[in-house]
């Protein structure tokens, strides 16, 4: 049985991990230390299970390195959109663009987990993870750099390897090289001359000899 995270408030996601962004990074994250940072119900408390199922923190509540990653302004959003894959890589081996699925769709998926939750709950923990997909950015995180803030789905145009073009198309004309071939013959030339004029053509240029 999974056990997803859930808050209430799913602003309260948003509003931590902006107000995270330009502040230091705690050593670990207690109850003091998000009361200090103005994060004081118990709804706001959940966000310390929120980090620890996508590995911004450990279980003991200790700072991991993918927060310390998070920190990079420059690439924020694509270390929270590895995070979420990992936190959620049963839900993203069902549906690979799980950040773009259906509330129905979601809903199905984190009711199977757990048939004891209530329907309340359950689009609460749908909620919760769209809130956290909102912040990532999926559209230029690869498979291999996901958590890493490696950047992905390169095409071959915005990579190392060259480039080769493509075979002509059968629906466009193919390019041919054309030659013309002036041959003068005088007017009394007798035929048997004019004969061998063609028949020496026929051979050196179609490789053909008189019958």
């Amino acid at each position: 049985m999974a056990d997803y995270p859930y808050m209430n408030a799913t602003s309260k996601i948003e509003e931590f991990f902006s107000k995270i962004k330009g502040m230091g990074a705690p050593k670990s994250v207690t109850k003091e230390w998000l009361g200090s940072i103005g994060f004081t119900s118990q709804n706001d408390r959940r966000v310390k299970r929120v980090l620890e199922h996508i590995n911004f923190i450990d279980s003991s509540g200790s700072r991991m390195s993918k927060w310390d990653d998070y920190l990079d302004k420059t690439k924020a959003e694509l270390v929270l959109a590895g995070a979420i894959r990992e936190g959620y890589s049963n839900l993203f081996d069902t549906y690979p663009d799980a950040n773009q699925r259906t509330d129905q769709e979601l809903q199905s998926f984190f009711w199977a987990t757990d048939k004891t939750l209530s329907p309340n709950t359950v689009k609460i923990m749908v909620n919760t993870f769209k809130a956290l997909c909102s912040m990532a950015d999926f559209s230029s995180e690869s498979s291999n750099g996901a958590g890493n803030g490696v950047s992905g789905n390169a095409t071959t145009a915005d990579s190392d390897m060259p480039l080769v073009a493509p075979p002509p198309s059968l629906d466009s004309p193919t390019p041919t090289l054309h030659i013309d071939f002036q041959v003068h013959i005088a007017a009394d030339a007798p035929p048997e001359q004019i004969d061998k004029i063609f028949e020496s053509m026929a051979k050196h240029l179609y490789n053909k000899t008189a019958d």
